[in-house]
């Protein structure tokens, strides 16, 4: 089986804490890496590559929508996925180019669902931009 690898960006340790739990009752992800900041979380994606990147959109040096944008400049392949408290950098993190957005208040299933859709969305795109000899339409194909 086959782990989808996360990268999570938080400046605070619990937050951080508790995303390594929530994550940690699905044995399909595995967060390998975690940054304290936009630009730490930038640059450890390029080194590391990972599938998902999970940002809060306020932190220190370089916040998680900044990062979002020049992730997405960077890398159309990762996966990002932006957490807030506040609802309203939904939009912002959206128009940035993440791939997704929860607040902070989303339990553990919900956070585990939202890395899953993310990649599962992924692999729906593939099979519809790849030339696939079929009988079957894309949305009906078997992986």
């Amino acid at each position: 089986m086959q782990t989808i690898s996360i990268l999570i960006a938080d400046d605070d340790l619990a937050i951080r804490e508790c995303l390594r739990r929530a994550v940690a009752l699905d044995p399909t992800l595995e967060i390998r890496w975690e940054a304290i900041d936009g630009l730490q979380a930038l640059l450890m994606s390029q080194q590391f590559n990972p599938q998902v990147v999970l940002l809060d959109a306020q932190m220190p040096r370089m916040d998680g929508i900044e990062a979002a944008r020049c992730l997405r400049q960077r890398n159309h392949d990762v996966r990002i996925l932006v957490m807030s408290v506040y609802e309203h950098h939904r939009g912002q993190a959206l128009a940035a180019g993440a791939d997704g957005f929860l607040t902070k208040d989303a339990g553990c299933e919900a956070i585990r669902e939202a890395i899953h859709s993310l990649i599962v969305a992924d692999s729906r795109k593939a099979d519809i931009e790849s030339p696939v000899e079929s009988s079957q339409p894309p949305e009906t194909r078997l992986s």
